[in-house]
């Protein structure tokens, strides 16, 4: 018995440390969360106090939807490039013919890529079915829709829904339009060509080739090498903002640093700590603090373009710094349109070259409290260079379209009309869904308004000759 008692004891003996250091471990996680928090209530504190609560908040409020719209760049085995943070963004590979193109098949919340990299739900076939009219609408953020909530409220589908109707109000209406077959007499043959012209009948399908970033030179490459091979119908290029802002010496927009992310070894811990409360940013003050001014160190070798940055107030330093750097760039842009109006002539094939709205083009007396916070943000130089700059880029696609007056047609989007709603701006030159609608009835007009676009009335076919009536047998 004695020895059955000290045995017990003994296993007893033992256990006590054990059950001692379960308690420390989990004392321990209890006291480093209550620590957290209480840093998180006090930051938040502190943040109230300072008075950048709102400016805080809506940092936080937005980052889903700007997380959603980020480029991420990927590899040719679409793996994200170590050194930069893997989120549920937009992602793009490196191009050597186009500097880079959206990865298909991919999709979120917001938006859906086809497997074909253009902004679509379906699939884009290479050979045209029977009766479809494509229109391809190239561009930058803009035109592929940066913020819009669906891919249903971006330009290019907002303009697809507007042709489909205008076909419907010609079935219904026939009256109002040119009739397919011309009358015989010359009075109501006037009276016929007076009236409204019919767009070609078929299915009009718009497809969204816009790309976040790019330029005139990209756009160049990409009408060459991915749009002409599907046989557009009409060609629609958005742009001027970014080749406004690319540095003369770049021919085209390319992944920012892409030498440095090819050779860069991985970031190690502090890398792997990035990642790791990557997920916490969004719900967390003291994370966000954390990785911004620690994990993320700004420096003048890492910074990106202007194409990716989110500070309004930075934008003004990639403007031109002088007359001649401007010329460099508007002719730039004028040098690559020209290029691009000579494919599309050869290919028989439309072009509308549009310029696109920007914050500046915007009446000041119409700025909302939200437009009028992006103003305080860009600065005075930038609106100043902006409103003076602009207009060049404007007369470069005015200037191409009195050279071929058959084959394009230029409009300009810059300055925002009153039927544009309020606010129509969500930074310096991306829209709200609701002024994509106004762009998209905008383009519609000048779509509409093509020659190339409409359906031709034939001519009546020729009179039956009366027949000689036989004369009576005496």
């Amino acid at each position: 018995m004695y020895k059955s008692r000290s045995r017990e004891r003994f296993i007893f003996a033992k256990r006590r440390p054990k059950r001692y250091r379960q308690f420390s471990s989990l004392w321990l996680i209890v006291s480093i969360s209550l620590f957290l928090l209480v840093i998180e209530l006090l930051t938040r504190i502190f943040i109230d106090i300072s008075g950048s609560k709102e400016e805080f908040s809506q940092t936080l409020a937005e980052p889903e939807l700007i997380s959603a719209y980020q480029l991420d760049f990927v590899n040719e085995n679409q793996q994200p490039y170590k050194n930069l943070d893997q989120r549920e963004s937009l992602l793009a590979q490196h191009s050597l013919s186009v500097g880079y193109q959206l990865v298909g098949g991919q999709k979120n919340d917001y938006w859906q890529i086809n497997p074909q990299g253009f902004r679509d739900s379906e699939p884009l076939p290479l050979a045209k079915p029977a009766g479809e009219i494509r229109i391809f609408l190239l561009g930058n953020s803009t035109a592929f829709g940066y913020g819009s909530s669906s891919n249903e409220t971006t330009i290019s589908e907002l303009l697809e829904a507007r042709l489909a109707q205008r076909l419907a109000q010609q079935k219904s209406s026939p009256q109002l339009y040119r009739p397919d077959v011309l009358p015989y007499d010359e009075e109501n043959v006037k009276k016929a060509w007076a009236k409204h012209p019919k767009l070609k009948s078929g299915t009009y399908r718009v497809i969204n080739a816009g790309v976040p970033g790019y330029a005139s030179g990209n756009e160049l490459a990409q009408v060459a090498l991915s749009v002409l091979p599907y046989k557009p119908d009409l060609i629609i290029i958005l742009n001027g903002y970014t080749d406004l802002m690319l540095d003369s010496g770049e021919k085209a927009t390319e992944i920012p640093q892409l030498e440095q992310l090819l050779n860069k070894k991985p970031q190690g811990f502090r890398g792997y700590i990035n990642q790791l409360i990557q997920p916490l940013r969004n719900y967390s003050h003291v994370v966000r603090i954390f990785q911004d001014n620690l994990l993320v160190p700004k420096s003048e070798e890492d910074r990106d373009t202007f194409l990716f940055t989110e500070q309004l107030d930075n934008l003004a330093q990639y403007l031109p710094a002088d007359e001649a750097e401007l010329e460099r760039r508007v002719e730039r842009y004028l040098q690559h349109h020209k290029q691009i109006v000579s494919l599309s002539a050869g290919a028989r094939i439309p072009l509308i070259l549009a310029n696109q709205p920007e914050f500046t083009g915007r009446n000041a007396s119409k700025l909302s409290e939200e437009e009028g916070a992006i103003a305080t943000q860009l600065g005075r130089d930038y609106i100043q260079t902006v409103r003076a700059s602009y207009p060049q880029l404007i007369a470069a696609n005015e200037q191409l379209s009195k050279i071929f007056p058959h084959n394009v047609k230029a409009i300009s989007l810059y300055n925002l009309t009153d039927k544009y709603p309020t606010p129509s701006f969500i930074d310096a030159f991306h829209l709200t869904d609701e002024a994509n609608k106004v762009a998209a009835e905008q383009l519609y007009f000048s779509v509409s308004s093509l020659s190339k676009m409409h359906q031709v009335p034939k001519n009546p076919p020729p009179k039956p000759k009366p027949i000689p009536q036989k004369l009576p047998t005496q």
